[in-house]
């Protein structure tokens, strides 16, 4: 009978600290991002023909700004080139996109874009690009990250 008490009083006590727990996270305090959430680059098989180079970073200016910026480079001039940036926010389980801008050139090498923004503090951002170009019937694509950064 002692046993089968202890086994009870355990269990409540795991059911208290779970609970409390929850309540924890439900006023708003929320996991950090996992540690994979370092800048990286993806780019499908078919790229590379054209596609040189593409990169996005998130840039703190303080003050709960921040600077959003990504580029996407051809080895020569294309057709169409452009790099959209989106924000992103975590949500305590997943990244979020706030908002996009994109920016597109026609007959050049290179498209650029910067994005100046005032952001919640209290929150993980990070900045997420899809990278496009075209030169007579080929299209290539890839996408970037930007490492993590708390606003505080």
């Amino acid at each position: 009978m002692k046993g089968f008490r202890k086994s009870v009083l355990a269990l409540v006590m795991v059911a208290v600290f779970f609970a409390s727990t929850g309540a924890a996270y439900a006023d708003g305090l929320k996991a950090p991002p996992p540690e994979q959430s370092k800048a990286f680059k993806e780019v499908g098989i078919e790229a590379l023909q054209y596609l040189q180079d593409w990169n996005c970073s998130l840039i703190p200016s303080g003050g709960g700004n921040i600077n959003l910026t990504g580029y996407t480079q051809a080895y020569q001039n294309v057709d169409y080139i452009m790099v959209r940036l989106y924000l992103q926010r975590w949500n305590g389980s997943s990244w979020v996109d706030l908002g996009s801008w994109p920016y597109e050139r026609y007959n050049v090498s290179k498209a650029e874009g910067v994005k100046g923004l005032a952001v919640l503090k209290g929150y993980y951002y990070r900045v997420r690009a899809d990278h496009s170009l075209t030169h007579g019937t080929t299209t290539e694509s890839a996408k970037s990250y930007s490492d993590s950064y708390y606003v505080k």
